[in-house]
């Protein structure tokens, strides 16, 4: 059955994006009865463009009821989704995991059944960034950065952002599980850029997302941390009071 709320669908662009009227098809096509809300939000960074993007828009409110948000300044993280890349195909799964009672759904890529078109080395950072996160964490997701996502409502507006770039998806996925929120998962595919060109830079974005695997180990540990970490405290002193003191009474 449909979901009583509104639905809504946010897909950020970068200036203007070839294939993004090919992802609004898709989605009208797929989700007719779920009548979403499409928001629409455009970063702005060659202004030279912006007159056309405008024009864009007025189309696509036209053709589709888009909403449309620009920004100039460049704060998000451009086509996420907007260009065609993520599997527009499991959106009824996910929606069917929060409609039995999950509050974010991951679609993941490197669980079975889900993958990649045209991996590359960023994708095998990733893969091994999501197991950092898993192994210090009570986070269990098999793909904590993959932007394509469900949030039921309230966990967006009971968490803030500090993120405002790539890394927004491991710090909402971090945040909630530290807030007992319930993180599942379904299968997805994500398809390598066919038009455009990917804005994502591994050694900018390293330090966003280094800051998030210290943030999910401190507030949302794993058991294995919350006992290791005790018993590597008292291992340390008693072995510095052998050394500093048992150790030289015998």
């Amino acid at each position: 059955m449909p979901l009583e709320s509104t639905l809504s669908l946010i897909i950020p662009v970068l200036n203007k994006e070839p294939r993004l009227e090919e992802v609004l098809v898709q989605i009208q096509s797929l989700l007719a009865d779920y009548q979403p809300e499409l928001v629409l939000v455009y970063d702005i960074t060659r202004p030279e463009l912006l007159d056309a993007v405008i024009e864009e828009q007025r189309e696509l409110e036209e053709r589709y009821g888009a909403r449309c948000v620009t920004r100039t300044d460049r704060r998000g993280f451009g086509s996420a989704l907007g260009d065609c890349s993520d599997d527009i195909g499991a959106i009824p799964s996910m929606l069917a995991a929060i409609e039995g009672g999950a509050d974010v759904v991951a679609g993941a890529r490197y669980m079975p059944g889900g993958g990649i078109v045209g991996d590359d080395a960023k994708q095998q950072i990733s893969r091994y960034y999501s197991k950092a996160i898993n192994a210090v964490s009570s986070v269990s997701c098999d793909d904590v950065s993959n932007s394509f996502r469900a949030y039921r409502r309230v966990v967006w507006e009971n968490i803030s952002n500090e993120a405002n770039s790539f890394d927004i998806s491991v710090e909402m996925t971090v945040k909630a599980a530290a807030r007992g929120y319930r993180i599942e998962q379904v299968p997805a595919v994500w398809t390598n850029r066919e038009a455009g060109k990917s804005h994502f830079s591994i050694m900018k974005e390293l330090p966003n997302y280094g800051r998030w695997v210290l943030y999910a180990a401190r507030h949302a540990p794993s058991r294995f941390l919350l006992v290791a970490l005790p018993v590597s405290l008292v291992s340390a002193v008693m072995l510095t009071g052998w050394m500093f003191g048992w150790g030289r009474r015998r």
